[in-house]
Parts: C-alpha cells; structure tokens; sequence
C-alpha cells in the first residue's frame, strides 16, 4: 500500500523538534549568559579635570571662548572634554591616559597612534574578554615623536588590551600635519600597564548545550539513516 503522508513525515519530525528545541535553548542561554566581572585596569587613574562648560565652543568665533583653563597637577583630561571644548585646550599642556589601539602609522621623526580612553580602554577591557557593554570608543590622535613609540609594547585589537599609557604633551585643535585634526603633541610617554592577551570567557551551560547539540544532530543523522533503510512495498505488492 502506498504510506500516507504521516507515514512519511514521522521519521523527519522528531529531529527536526529536537533541532529546533536545541537552537531554542541556545538563543535562551546566551540572552541570559551571565556577565563576565569586568577586569580593572593595574595602575589607578588619576582625577579627571573639571572646567566650567561655559563658553566650550566648536565654532572659529575665537571671541566667544572662555579663558584658557588652568589644570591641576596630577589630573588627567579626557578625549570626550576635548572635543567639546577644542578651542579652550589648543595650545594647553595636558596629561591624558589610555589605550593605544590600531596600528602605529610610521612618519618620518616619530609616528601617529589612536589612544583611547573609553571604559573598554580603562577599566573593563575589550569586548571578547566579557559582555558588559558600555557604549561607543572614544579616543584621541596622538603624535609620538623618536624614541617614544619605541616604549610600546602592543596595540590594542580583538583579542588583545593594548599598552595603557599615559601621555603629557600639547593639544592641536587643527594639526596640519593631520590634515587639520584635532590631535595631541606628546612629548613624554609612561606605560602605565603593558598589552596584554584577553580571551573570551566560557560559561559552562554552553558548554553543555554545545554537547546537547551535537547529541541531537547526531541522533537525527541516525533516525534519516533508518528510515532510508527502512524497505518500502513494491508496486507489485500494492493492491
């Protein structure tokens, strides 16, 4: 007789329930996965410096900006506070901390690196070595002149915290030499926390769904193998 289509849908239903239950089941543990604790950078970081917002303009009206701050010693500014106020650090000596990410770039007299000073960048690390999302990067162009790049140890990328640094030098509102950038002239360069390798934790659940998994595809390849075995009547044998 010929098998109705239940007959031909059972040997297929059950593994595609448990593939199904299988992706279900990863999609619920790794929403829920828990947070890796973040890993604090080794060196503390100085104070932030404080100025009155007022007058902070991005504009070329000179006239209108506030008068040159005046940093404390041992405060640190921050890439986010320069670049809105531009105009109120051109030409201010400042101490700036952060992670030196990308690629060194190589000029003749020294070389142009990224250094970042985001939470990624100072307390918690990259992402592959946790969860703990805390918005976007934020960072400034540094100019190392010889011998200073020469004190790096790696640059930060995925799967690596870079050198942490702490750079004292002068602030350019529009560098030339980076095609009218906003950048940082350092003159002097300490690493604060040499690069280091991050890798990405593992949560023992996905562990055990990963070997769920498997057991599930292996037993829906051995049900397909079955039912193809499986003899069918002939036509002769059909009424």
């Amino acid at each position: 007789m010929i098998p109705s289509r239940r007959q031909l849908l059972r040997p297929v239903l059950l593994p595609v329930l448990l593939v199904a239950a299988a992706l279900s089941v990863a999609i619920l543990v790794g929403t829920r996965a828990p947070v890796a604790e973040p890993t604090t950078a080794g060196p503390s970081l100085p104070p932030v410096v404080t100025i009155d917002p007022a007058g902070c303009r991005r504009d070329h009206d000179l006239t209108t900006v506030s008068a040159t701050p005046i940093l404390a010693a041992g405060h640190r500014v921050t890439s986010t506070l320069i670049v809105s106020c531009p105009a109120r650090f051109d030409g201010v000596r400042v101490t700036y901390l952060g992670e030196v990410v990308g690629d060194l770039l190589r000029r003749e007299g020294g070389a142009w690196v990224l250094v970042n000073d985001d939470d990624y960048a100072l307390r918690v690390g990259p992402l592959p070595g946790h969860r703990d999302h805390r918005g976007m990067n934020t960072g400034l162009s540094v100019w190392l002149p010889d011998p200073l790049p020469a004190q790096l140890t790696g640059l930060g990328r995925p799967g690596v915290w870079g050198d942490i640094i702490e750079v004292s030098g002068t602030i350019v509102r529009a560098d030339p030499t980076d095609g009218g950038g906003l950048t940082l002239r350092a003159d002097g360069l300490t690493v604060r926390q040499p690069a280091r390798a991050v890798h990405a934790p593992v949560d023992p659940r996905q562990v055990l769904l990963a070997a769920g998994a498997g057991l599930a595809a292996a037993l829906t390849a051995a049900l397909r193998r079955r039912a193809a075995k499986r003899p069918r009547p002939s036509r002769d044998q059909q009424p």
